[in-house]
């Protein structure tokens, strides 16, 4: 009889561990169904805004295929950012997109500022192209966006020449033809396309027939330190005194009656007790 009731009691123990399980699995799926419906309610509102589609080169003329709208979190839409396709349409890149990246106003051109290179252009700035060699063009490492110095060579007195940094921070448009290129990959070329001001085109005209130039690559960290500014010696300003004027002592003279006789006295001035 005992034997019975130690069974009968193990299979009860194992029907309740078995309800037991069924219960709190039963129950987990509930908390995870509840969870999933708050995460669904609570997801982050969103915008459509326009991205590159592809990977295009600076110079690139926008349009539908190179475009695309893409959901970006409302909240974290990038500062210029566009919503409309079709008022970037034909608008120029001065810089190379990237496939996925919101595309920016900073990163077009103004409309009607024509298309490539032109477009590139800084307003009030020029474009010019030098030849160059591995030698000038530092061995192939001056790509389009970096910056240079560049050095003048010029014959002086006798066999002697002169070399003179005729000018700083030039930034780079193109080398050949191309606006862009893999970044830190070196490339031999004969031309290289610059950006500079009037005056300082007329300075590398000017050189390249003179003698010869180097490129000279720079950190574009690196800023040009301004001149320091010559403060104008203030000069020493004259106090003027004010001066009474006086005029000359007139003498007078005074008739002095003693005694029934009359004598004139002269006197020097009017607070003069002297006499003449």
């Amino acid at each position: 009889m005992k034997r019975y009731g130690a069974v009968l009691a193990l299979g009860l123990a194992v029907l309740l561990g078995v309800a037991a399980v069924f219960l709190t699995n039963k129950w987990l799926s509930s908390q995870t169904s509840v969870g999933e419906a708050m995460v669904i309610k609570e997801q982050t509102p969103v915008a459509e805004i326009v991205v590159a589609a592809i990977a295009s080169p600076a110079g690139s003329r926008l349009n539908e295929t190179n475009l695309t709208l893409a959901a970006w979190p409302a909240a974290n839409v990038p500062r210029g950012a566009f919503t409309d396709m079709t008022a970037l349409a034909d608008r120029i890149a001065v810089s190379k997109l990237v496939a996925g990246e919101p595309l920016l106003a900073a990163e077009l051109a103004a409309p009607g500022s024509g298309a490539g290179l032109v477009a590139m252009i800084e307003p009030g700035m020029r474009a010019m192209s030098i030849k160059v060699d591995e030698v000038t063009g530092v061995g192939g490492f001056i790509l389009p966006s970096t910056f240079v110095d560049i050095i003048g060579v010029e014959k002086s007195k006798g066999d002697k020449r002169k070399a003179e940094t005729i000018l700083k921070r030039i930034k780079v448009l193109a080398i050949a033809q191309e606006t862009f290129t893999e970044e830190g990959k070196a490339k031999i070329v004969r031309t290289v396309t610059l950006e500079i001001k009037p005056k300082q085109a007329e300075t590398l005209a000017l050189q390249t027939h003179k003698g010869s130039i180097h490129l000279v690559l720079r950190n574009p960290l690196e800023e040009i330190p301004e001149k320091p500014q010559v403060v104008a010696k203030k000069k020493s300003v004259r106090t003027l005194q004010a001066r009474v004027y006086k005029p000359k002592p007139v003498p007078f003279d005074v008739e002095v009656i003693r005694a029934g006789e009359r004598e004139k006295v002269r006197f020097a001035n009017a607070t003069s007790e002297k006499t003449n």
